[in-house]
């Protein structure tokens, strides 16, 4: 039997999780990836073929064609012919209350970050954020997850410490005249296009 950690470090065992809750994990998985997300997105907003998932994603077919496969395996999309043309969808139009619902988290999330800034700092706490500066702040972080997540990709691939691998990306960043974001970004889109 398989075991997992909880964030409180116990373990558990998978198969007392019941088949519903594998289910369920095995369906989040296939969306637990940016690709995959961001497909997910772009079918939401109807029919798709390779070339306008690539040109969405940002993501070469070769590479494409693996996410594609993951998500058609857990029956989130299907493919058919039409026009003289390959097409994906959605497989159940309820795929996209998965997006919405991680919108949802990430929304509670940032005003629980904002709250507790104000709570933390024995202020009154932040007065109501208007859409463009929730949206602003909510960028920010995610930002900030996209560096975190580079830097970690750089750690793992050349053996150096955390702090290490923030100075090569910075150094990236400085030297090719770009963001540290989109460093970043350059560095996870590496990451995803080399062979595993």
């Amino acid at each position: 039997m398989e075991n997992h950690q909880t964030l409180t470090g116990e373990a558990i065992d998978a198969g007392r999780a019941g088949p519903p809750m594998t289910a369920a994990a095995e369906l989040f998985k296939a969306v637990a990836h940016p690709v995959r997300a961001h497909i997910l997105e772009l079918l939401s907003q109807g029919e798709s073929s390779i070339p306008e998932l690539c040109e969405g994603t940002g993501v070469k077919a070769t590479h494409l064609s693996r996410h594609l496969n993951q998500m058609r395996g857990q029956h989130l999309i299907q493919c058919q012919w039409t026009g003289g043309r390959l097409v994906y969808r959605l497989a159940y139009p309820q795929a996209t209350e998965l997006l919405a619902a991680a919108r949802s988290v990430l929304q509670a999330r940032t005003a629980a970050a904002v709250s507790s800034l104000g709570t933390a700092r024995e202020e009154q706490p932040f007065p109501a954020l208007s859409d463009g500066q929730f949206f602003a702040l909510e960028a920010s972080l995610e930002s900030r997850s996209v560096i975190g997540d580079a830097c970690q990709a750089i750690a793992a691939r050349t053996g150096c410490s955390p702090e290490e691998a923030s100075g090569q990306l910075l150094s990236t960043a400085r030297s090719s005249r770009i963001t540290l974001l989109e460093a970043a970004r350059d560095e996870l889109r590496k990451e995803q296009e080399r062979p595993s």
